[in-house]
C-alpha cells in the first residue's frame, strides 16, 4: 500500500520563499520522503506524546515528519535551519 505524503502549511510558505534551487532539493527530498520513508531518515526522537519522529537533513535545512500507519499518511510537520 502507498502513503500519502501530507505537508504542514508552514512548510509549504516556509519553502516557497527559498531560492530556486534550494525549493527543488526540498521538493526532492519530498518526494523521496513520500517513496521511501524510512530510508530517508537522518535521525530520530520521539516527541512528548510518545510519537517517533524523523528528521532528515536537506542543505542548510532539516524536514521534521512522522509515519502515520494508522493512517497511511506521512506527515511533514515542519522545517527548521539543520543546525537548530
Amino acid at each position: 500500500m502507498d502513503y500519502v505524503l501530507l505537508i504542514a502549511i508552514e512548510v509549504v510558505q516556509f519553502t516557497e520563499a527559498l531560492p530556486t534551487h534550494e525549493r527543488h532539493n526540498i521538493r526532492a527530498a519530498l518526494v523521496a520522503i513520500g517513496n521511501d520513508p524510512l530510508g530517508q531518515s537522518d535521525a530520530e526522537e520521539y516527541d512528548v506524546s510518545g510519537r517517533l519522529l524523523h528528521h532528515t537533513i536537506v542543505g542548510d535545512y532539516a524536514l521534521s515528519y512522522w509515519i502515520d500507519d494508522a493512517d497511511m499518511h506521512i506527515k511533514i510537520l515542519e522545517i527548521n535551519p539543520a543546525d537548530a
